[in-house]
């Protein structure tokens, strides 16, 4: 299983500065695999709309990437996966699994494959907000620019399109109380794109693990000229309404230049006070990454 990228810096008691980077585990490189080349484009039912950035890879499995602006992906499957599943989501449309054997099958003389989701509307959680106090309070991580840990989308052993889908985030101990959720705070330590570009998720939590999407539609970020530090993100437009722990990560969906995987960090804490959480693919499982902190946090307002 690979395990995501982290790098550690520190000064020496002689004021040597040093630095280690521990990459992802890639388990075929010393043993070349064969593997199978899935690319389409997803669109909506009835129509030929595509869809914008909809998650796409092997259900549970280290495979997979985010569909362009276009509705357009490409990813690589090893062999002994093809009788495995691939799953594709996307905000406001049921979520669809396919043996790959039957994608495969599916694809027209000229490669060629076409995958339609049927939209769905997003119910919005009722919340009572009235004759009650509310506080503002900052939940998080606080770890800045200056650490010796940065969190790593990058997996330099992939190509770039299959790094897209890559997510990182951060338990929010909110307790027992309804929490409107007004701004997100994160922390870029290295970034050497043109422009980056995020989806802010916010996930409920079933068995200690992000579960279900609370975002009632997709909430994006874009960084542009490899910018760097703290980050803030409006969510008050969004209507988000948490009543217990939750999650909130970012997802790397896009970028510029197109051509490598380049550096692209988050600021880490070692050893952290807060359970963070990572997902290498968009249809990965998720794995912990306790004791290990996170420069991300949110403002909200919540019932006293």
């Amino acid at each position: 299983m690979k395990r995501p990228s982290i790098t550690l810096s520190f000064f020496s008691v002689f004021l040597f500065l040093c630095s280690f980077t521990f990459p992802a585990w890639e388990p075929d490189v010393l043993v070349k695999r064969e593997k199978t080349i899935l690319s389409g484009t997803v669109i909506t039912s009835g129509t030929d709309q595509p869809i914008a950035y909809a998650s796409i890879g092997v259900l549970n499995g280290s495979e997979g990437t985010i569909s362009d602006e276009k509705g357009n992906f490409s990813f690589s499957i090893p062999t002994e996966k093809l009788g495995e599943m691939v799953r594709i989501s996307a905000i406001g449309y049921e979520a669809k699994e396919v043996k790959i054997a039957s994608l495969l099958r599916a694809r027209t003389p000229d490669n060629k494959l076409t995958i339609s989701l049927n939209a769905k509307p997003v119910q919005l959680a009722e919340v009572d907000v009235h004759l009650k106090k509310w506080k503002t309070k900052k939940l998080g991580g606080d770890a800045g620019p200056v650490t010796m840990v940065h969190h790593n989308f990058a997996i330099a052993q992939r190509p770039l399109h299959e790094n897209l889908g890559h997510e990182m985030g951060i338990l929010i101990k909110n307790g027992q109380k309804t929490a409107f959720l007004n701004k997100l705070n994160f922390c870029l330590t290295m970034n050497k794109y043109d422009l980056v570009k995020f989806r802010v998720n916010v996930y409920s939590i079933k068995g200690n693990l992000p579960f279900q999407n609370l975002a009632p539609k997709d909430i994006y970020v874009t960084v542009e000229n490899q910018k760097r530090g703290w980050m803030t993100v409006d969510l008050e437009p969004y209507g988000i309404y948490a009543e217990d722990d939750f999650v909130v990560s970012l997802e790397w969906i896009d970028c510029l230049p197109k051509k490598e995987a380049l550096t692209l960090t988050i600021s880490g804490a070692l050893p952290g006070f807060h359970t963070t959480y990572h997902k290498d693919a968009s249809q990965a499982k998720w794995e912990k990454l306790t004791p290990l902190g996170m420069g991300m946090n949110v403002e909200v307002q919540r019932q006293n």
